[in-house]
């Protein structure tokens, strides 16, 4: 594989380990003479991303999150976890010890990226970023309820809750497992939502709890109130969604691609 367009995304304010990681990662540049572009994640738009030959995010999750919100097109990704020590690094399996290695098996075609399946959403109609972990649709205050109208294939239900998490495969194990949901094998092309903390009274029952669905299904979410919003992997933009507006989600037909 030819390297020879490369974007390098780094996260802001970097301790003394991921400097060092940041460090490496150029020295390895350098010696393989692979060209390169080097911006930190405030920076990258969808311009910046377009046309790539590979992505290599040096950080954690978040960044690679992030910059995967700006991706259409099948560039694949390399995720350095700058500080295995101290950041989780789901996605981020890279580190300075075997990065040359790493970018040695993608220049010789010996490793393959893998699909990671994300989800794609519609507010009346009109798309916004595609997540790779989860959607958020509630309100803007944690504290306040949210009321809705929730459809799932020909059910559709009318609650109140803290919100609902709508979730990709790979982000079974994140935001999604802590609210109780299923963990579902990283490839799957299956995705699900999960109703948090939902409320049940007199007037609202909510039998609609959670549920694993299938690549042609679709979750439609009407809003009822006021203050709800949408939010793609938790450090995304907040999406407005006035009463009565309806939220669509599905499968998007573009999965990221990541060297894992």
């Amino acid at each position: 594989m030819r390297l020879k367009n490369v974007l390098v995304v780094h996260k802001m304010g970097y301790s003394g380990e991921e400097k060092k990681t940041v460090d490496v990662l150029l020295a390895v540049l350098k010696k393989n003479k692979i060209l390169h572009r080097f911006v930190s994640r405030l920076e990258v738009n969808h311009e910046i991303v377009k046309g790539r030959d590979l992505i290599i995010i040096v950080g954690g999750d978040g960044t690679f999150l992030k910059v995967a919100q700006f991706t259409q097109d099948a560039v694949p990704f390399l995720c350095i976890n700058a500080d295995p020590k101290n950041t989780e690094g789901f996605f981020s399996t890279t580190t300075a010890e075997n990065v040359e290695k790493k970018l040695r098996q993608i220049r010789s075609r010996n490793a393959k990226p893998k699909k990671i399946y994300r989800l794609a959403a519609k507010i009346n109609g009109i798309e916004i970023e595609n997540c790779t972990n989860e959607y958020y649709v509630g309100e803007q205050k944690p504290y306040d309820v949210a009321k809705y109208l929730l459809k799932v294939g020909k059910k559709a239900e009318l609650q109140k809750s803290s919100g609902v998490l709508v979730c990709t495969a790979a982000g079974s194990t994140a935001w999604c497992r802590g609210a109780g949901g299923k963990v579902l094998p990283m490839n799957a092309q299956k995705f699900q939502y999960i109703v948090r903390e939902p409320y049940v009274g007199k007037l609202v029952t909510t039998k609609m709890k959670k549920g694993v669905l299938a690549k042609k299904d679709m979750i439609t979410i009407v809003a009822k109130g006021d203050g709800i919003v949408v939010v793609a992997d938790a450090i995304g933009r907040e999406h407005e969604v006035k009463r009565e507006m309806k939220v669509e989600i599905r499968m998007s037909e573009k999965p990221v691609l990541l060297y894992y």
